[in-house]
């Protein structure tokens, strides 16, 4: 494919991104219908009477950058608390009340495929336990 100048660690990749959003990530109508739609499908099985506050919710996870060019009001700070004291409880609760893993999950198969490559499982469908690989 001929790709140069490809970032070869982490920060060079990141650093990269940040400068390509600021070159390329600016307000436009386009971007605000974009982002009516794809809030429209995220909020598509929720409640009416939830609906409100569940589109200030992904509004409020969207970092500023991102907001601005969606053309998205800035949120008040209680969604911004509410959402950081969500994921903080969440943590908690993982940590402290979720069992640990009886088995290792395998994301990749044993053995490689007819083309000489391991597949990558990404559905949880697909993964398999130690137990039930083959």
């Amino acid at each position: 494919m001929k790709i140069e100048n490809v970032p070869k660690t982490y920060i060079e990749m990141r650093d990269w991104a940040d400068e390509y959003e600021k070159r390329a990530m600016f307000p436009s109508e386009a971007n605000h219908r974009l982002a009516n739609l794809t809030t429209g499908l995220l909020l598509y099985y929720t409640p009416n009477f939830v609906k409100g506050f569940a589109k200030k919710l992904i509004i409020g996870l969207m970092d500023d950058r991102l907001r601005n060019a969606m053309i998205y009001p800035p949120q008040e700070p209680f969604i911004h608390n509410f959402i950081k004291g969500f994921f903080k409880v969440r943590g908690f609760l993982i940590r402290n009340f979720h069992l640990p893993r009886m088995s290792r999950i395998i994301f990749t198969q044993k053995e490689k495929n007819k083309y000489g490559r391991y597949n990558v499982n990404y559905a949880d469908n697909e993964v398999l336990s130690q137990k039930g690989a083959r």
